[in-house]
């Protein structure tokens, strides 16, 4: 199962118009859908996943029970022609952190955050617009980020996410909105992440909070 690209942090990134997600404080979850068997795969960012993992099995009878049923009606009814798709979310509860999950099973989610087309050579991200319009295909039935900005990539807007000026707990993910093909997927993507997330990694990990930055 093809595992979730790498993203860039800002300093690398163009600076082209985008659309911003908050970015949640998870752990990358990736699951698997055939127009012939639905979604049955699941896997972490690395390995494949199921419920007897400790910390992350957890992940499976979530998304059944929440989002297998409506993301299955949508891609049967609006996308009939693609046989292979990556549902990437993320993991995460009130309290979890850099990976790091201490909630009980009733309070943790899945939530969607990307939709990967595996064509015949090839894949394809749904842009960033598209995936809006997926979203409300679905109706308030599946969790996702909040849209935090749409725009272009500015210093000035990489200023305003490192002081939280939009209030999110660890930071936003970019998504561009022209597919120039460049990155993995079409879709170029950047990870800022705030200055009070940073103090947090440090004063968790000390010195090695940069495993845990961007």
């Amino acid at each position: 199962m093809i595992e979730y690209p790498s993203i860039i942090n800002s300093s690398k990134a163009p600076r082209k118009p985008m659309i911003a997600f908050e970015k949640l404080d998870g752990s990358n979850i990736r699951v698997k859908y055939t127009a012939k068997r639905g979604f049955e795969l699941f896997g972490t960012r690395t390995q494949l996943l199921d419920e007897s993992h400790g910390s992350l099995g957890g992940v499976i009878p979530i998304f059944n029970k929440t989002c297998k049923e409506p993301l299955e009606e949508v891609l049967r009814k609006f996308y009939p022609k693609e046989r292979e798709v990556i549902a990437f979310g993320e993991y995460v509860g009130p309290n979890s952190f850099a990976g790091f999950h201490q909630d009980p099973p009733e309070l943790m989610q899945f939530v969607l955050f990307d939709i990967l087309f595996v064509k015949q050579g090839h894949v394809d991200f749904l842009p960033p617009q598209e995936f809006i319009k997926f979203v409300e295909k679905l109706n308030g039935t599946v969790p996702t980020p909040r849209v935090i900005y749409d725009g272009s990539l500015t210093d000035d807007f990489i200023r305003r996410v490192r002081e939280n000026e939009f209030n999110v707990n660890e930071g936003v993910v970019c998504k561009g909105r022209e597919t120039t093909g460049a990155a993995r997927g079409k879709v170029w993507m950047c990870k800022i992440k705030t200055n009070a997330y940073m103090e947090k990694l440090k004063g968790k990990f000390r010195e090695e909070y940069m495993k845990y930055w961007e």
